[in-house]
């Protein structure tokens, strides 16, 4: 059996928005998971080569330590969750690396976090919390927005269906084993988006190649062709695909919002060059520009299977 098992919620101090408090607790009840809760904290002035007195920096470690676990304990208190729910506190300066040393122990199926506003390519270099934790992060990434609950009940699944390498494919299929797992109950509707792009615009920049007249309708076929497996292999109905013309993120995005969608599902493939971070990647700009969640999900990701012993626990 396919699950989300074990699920890390990551709190970051800094965000005003602890909306992924709320999504941690009722993914966590939808799907019958455990729920972990990790902070993290550093001041630099604490390491080795800044102050000068060892004490003072044992103290003020010790006391930065001390107001996070405070700060998370009073949130858990603020929304009644049990006072054994598993709290740890990080001695770490970025997200992905606490989520690391909580993965070190224990596997988790999705880690969730509140997302940052950024605004554009300042954020995106600067304050790199969430991009980083979109590379680094050891499994799928859940970035909660402003919405309290999933109450629309509706999944974008967006796919690159077309593409012939392993990656997107593995990656597609990675992304539509999470909206089953999301849709365990059958409480939500999942919906494919695809774009797919002018042709005439692509090629206006090689003007002396003869363009068929055509080429835009076989294009368009076989992107129909091909949504139309990956529909029928995980029974999406054809009123639920979305085969658009434009850019991925401007066809994810307007899909998610005329559905009003809770989350939107895309594939994570790391570029690491100076044009991604510059342009960033679909899943940054799907991220920068939607009011719903986004669960990146990345090539190494997967939905494990139980052991027999622990499906026969999670269905007692």
């Amino acid at each position: 059996m396919l699950a989300i098992k074990n699920i890390l919620l990551l709190l970051d101090k800094e965000l005003d928005n602890q909306n992924a408090l709320q999504r941690a607790m009722q993914i966590c009840k939808e799907q019958q998971a455990n729920l972990f809760i990790s902070s993290y904290t550093y001041n630099h002035a604490c390491e080795e080569g800044s102050l000068r007195d060892l004490a003072l920096r044992h103290d003020l470690k010790a006391l930065l330590l001390e107001q996070t676990q405070q700060w998370a304990e009073a949130l858990l208190n603020e929304f009644y969750l049990p006072k054994d729910t598993p709290l740890s506190i990080c001695w770490r300066k970025h997200a992905y690396q606490a989520v690391i040393d909580n993965s070190e122990e224990l596997s988790f199926d999705l880690v969730i976090k509140s997302s940052a506003k950024h605004h554009g390519i300042v954020d995106r270099v600067l304050h790199h919390q969430d991009w980083n934790l979109l590379k680094f992060c050891p499994a799928p990434l859940l970035l909660v927005k402003e919405k309290l609950a999933w109450e629309s009940r509706n999944i974008v699944a967006a796919v690159d269906a077309t593409s012939l390498d392993d990656a997107h494919t593995v990656i597609n299929e990675h992304i539509f084993e999470f909206s089953e797992l999301i849709n365990i109950n059958n409480n939500y509707q999942v919906h494919l988006a695809n774009s797919y792009p002018m042709m005439s615009l692509t090629l206006a920049s090689l003007p002396d190649t003869p363009i068929p007249e055509d080429l835009q309708q076989y294009v368009v076929n076989q992107h129909q062709d091909a949504c139309e497996a990956i529909a029928n292999r995980y029974n999406i109905p054809a009123q639920n695909m979305h085969i658009r013309e434009g850019e991925p993120d401007e066809v994810i995005t307007r899909t998610a919002e005329e559905l009003d969608a809770d989350v939107i599902l895309v594939g994570v493939i790391s570029q690491g060059d100076v044009q991604s971070i510059i342009l960033g990647s679909t899943v940054e700009q799907v991220l920068d520009s939607t009011i719903c969640d986004v669960l990146a999900i990345k090539l190494q990701d997967g939905v494990r299977n139980l052991s027999e012993e622990e499906d026969g626990i999670k269905q007692a």
